[in-house]
């Protein structure tokens, strides 16, 4: 039986950030391992305070070398910028929201002081686009509300706040980076 490698991160997710607190959301992290073709080696879920942070647990890792690679129901993949050493028992610290370069290719967005990941893929093609506005703008002329991917900021609506994220991410072309 490994013994479990736990990592505590803090995640900023762009809609879901005012500047002093985030909207509580799940996401999760895979790790992967640090060669091509980049095999995903156990993924876990954690639910962020409002303020990004949450521990992760693994239980299948043994010592070696592992990106990190954050997923959340509508916002950009994001990768740690350089995989991490792990040691099974180990407990480690990883903040994306410090730098930019705390993502790979320093794919992430600086939004009132914290670094996020992008929001608006809400269809998880990698890419925030017209088709991710056009779903956005659907869900929000037909007054949908509740826990929906179209919701981009967390307030459990899809209206106009959600499009223009979800636009200004499309018209600055954003996409995921990954090695």
């Amino acid at each position: 039986n490994i013994p479990t490698v736990t990592f505590n991160l803090t995640v900023g997710i762009q809609g879901f950030w005012n500047g002093t607190s985030q909207v509580r959301d799940t996401v999760k992290c895979h790790m992967r391992n640090s060669t091509s073709p980049f095999a995903e080696v156990e993924v876990s879920t954690a639910y962020l305070d409002n303020y990004g942070f949450s521990t992760f647990s693994y239980n299948t890792a043994i010592n070696g070398s592992y990106y990190l690679e954050i997923t959340h129901r509508n916002s950009l993949e994001t990768w740690s910028a350089l995989p991490q050493t792990v040691v099974p028992g180990g407990t480690y610290d990883y903040n994306f929201t410090t730098t930019a370069n705390k993502a790979y290719g320093n794919n992430m967005i600086l939004k009132l002081g914290k670094y996020c990941d992008f929001s608006g893929d809400v269809n998880q093609d990698g890419f925030v686009n017209l088709t991710d506005v056009l779903l956005i703008f659907n869900a929000y002329s037909v007054f949908s509300t509740g826990y929906i991917v179209t919701d981009v900021n967390g307030d459990n609506i899809a209206d106009l706040t959600d499009i223009t994220i979800a636009y200004n991410n499309a018209q600055n072309f954003v996409q995921k980076i990954t090695p």
